[in-house]
């Protein structure tokens, strides 16, 4: 895995993961349409000609709606709901060598993301390039969703800057990768989706944010 933004790869992740299922979905929803406006016309038809032809239509569009849900299922299989940023095979059960790979890799991705958001040439991250990171260009927000998604960028920030010191520095940035990855328990390179919706900026995210920063150091 290349040392890309860790945030962009994640990213990359759910919106392949997120365009795909919608398509699926919105296939589904089409055919469930479909039919149900031809059993209307067949509660309508007033010849066995009719219904013949309208039965028809409804066995194809029940093969096509079963393959539609078939292919949706396969994507989520494909898909996954993990996200995992481990190179390699390792068992976590094996500290000696897991936690060396664990150190090792989320070091490569916080330096990764540091080289992608490093705009001002000084040592670490600033508060005012990580919010740039976040925010991107901000089309399509509007003033108040611009003011908060910065408020959260900046609180954020602050709750993985550990020492203080308006800088983000790469042990920080690693502590960071870990407690995101110890939401759902687990400390094994494999952040699920459903991890991705918590607060960073509690006070509980910022303890486990500490904790291992320093179990990697």
């Amino acid at each position: 895995m290349s040392t890309n933004s860790i945030h962009s790869q994640m990213q990359t992740w759910l919106n392949k993961h997120g365009e795909n299922i919608n398509n699926y979905s919105s296939k589904i929803a089409n055919l469930e349409s479909q039919m149900d406006e031809l059993e209307k016309s067949l509660q309508g038809s007033t010849s066995n000609k009719d219904t013949e032809k309208l039965t028809q239509e409804g066995n194809k569009l029940q093969l096509d709606y079963m393959q539609a849900e078939l292919d949706y299922l396969k994507q989520e299989a494909k898909i996954g709901n993990t996200f995992d940023f481990m190179e390699g095979d390792y068992d976590i059960s094996d500290a000696d060598t897991f936690i060396p790979a664990y150190a090792e890799q989320t070091a490569k991705l916080a330096q990764g993301d540091m080289d992608a958001w490093e705009t001002d040439g000084e040592e670490g991250i600033s508060m005012e390039e990580y919010r740039a990171s976040q925010l991107g260009d901000a089309e399509g927000l509007s003033d108040e969703e611009y003011g908060a998604a910065s408020n959260y960028a900046d609180a954020t920030f602050n709750n993985i800057d550990i020492d203080g010191d308006g800088i983000l520095e790469k042990n920080e940035l690693q502590g960071f990768y870990a407690a995101v990855d110890n939401a759902d328990g687990s400390v094994d390179g494999k952040i699920s989706s459903d991890s991705l919706g918590i607060d960073y900026t509690s006070d509980n995210f910022r303890s486990n944010i500490e904790s291992f920063q320093q179990y990697l150091e």
